[in-house]
């Protein structure tokens, strides 16, 4: 097996405490580099997988940076970017670390492909998972890489369909796929106006979620801060009562551990 030593990753930054990665304190590692591209991201710097500001790191520096912070810690999240685009890299270090007896979470938007990363998913204890949508409205929403000023399009749903059908049907069949693993930990939808049907969404997560009452459900309102286009995303932030509405019919549709983000 080769060495943590010898396996470099590209670092974005390191929170050494955090309580906001999942359950109980944990240290954050946010590696750089995404697929996708959403006009929402509010650490945009991650996307690409190289910069000048990232560096690259092994993954001996990254196992005794969670290290000293250990005993203050249960566990490491990793985040990004998107952490699963290393996810070969990764699956040593997940095992060193649950040696050590820390829980090793990802953040992901989950649109990986299942197969390719299962060695990584088989040493991962929870995911932290994104839902980015349904429809076409994914392709100006997150999906449109060339856009790299990161502005909002004024057309929003292109005439012409760029992204496979299984692409976008990826996200929930990956969420489908974890949670009969018991692999998810908490649910998380940034709700966006008018680029999806926010409610046909909560539905469907409603449905998966009736034999997972356990996993926490996340409604978070949409803010521009960070984003590179402020203004362009100003019409499409959902007011504080249309948020409670979409959480209320969430409620009705069966789900019961939710909570809303404003």
């Amino acid at each position: 097996m080769t060495a943590l030593s010898q396996i470099f990753v590209p670092l974005h930054r390191i929170i050494p405490f955090s309580n906001v990665e999942g359950q109980g304190n944990r240290t954050s590692i946010f590696l750089q580099g995404c697929k996708l591209n959403c006009l929402y991201c509010h650490n945009p710097e991650t996307i690409a997988r190289y910069t000048q500001e990232s560096k690259d790191v092994s993954l001996q520096y990254l196992y005794e940076q969670v290290m000293s912070a250990v005993p203050f810690i249960r566990g490491v999240t990793f985040s990004g970017g998107e952490p699963t685009i290393h996810h070969r890299k990764l699956v040593p270090l997940f095992v060193a670390l649950r040696e050590q007896g820390l829980t090793c979470y990802l953040d992901s938007s989950g649109f990986f492909e299942f197969d390719k990363i299962k060695p990584l998913i088989e040493v991962t204890d929870k995911f932290l998972f994104d839902l980015k949508g349904e429809g076409m409205g994914l392709q100006s929403l997150c999906f449109d890489r060339q856009n790299r000023t990161g502005k909002v399009p004024t057309q929003l749903i292109p005439l012409r369909q760029q992204i496979k059908t299984e692409n976008l049907q990826r996200n929930l069949n990956n969420l489908q796929r974890l949670l009969d693993l018991d692999k998810v930990e908490e649910v998380r939808l940034v709700f966006v106006k008018d680029f999806f049907n926010a409610e046909l969404l909560v539905r469907c997560v409603a449905e998966l979620l009736k034999s997972h009452p356990q996993v926490l459900f996340k409604i978070i309102r949409m803010h521009n801060k960070g984003t590179r286009d402020k203004e362009g995303l100003a019409p499409f932030i959902p007011t504080i009562e249309e948020t409670d509405k979409l959480a209320d019919y969430g409620r009705r549709c069966g789900i019961q551990n939710m909570v809303t983000i404003y």
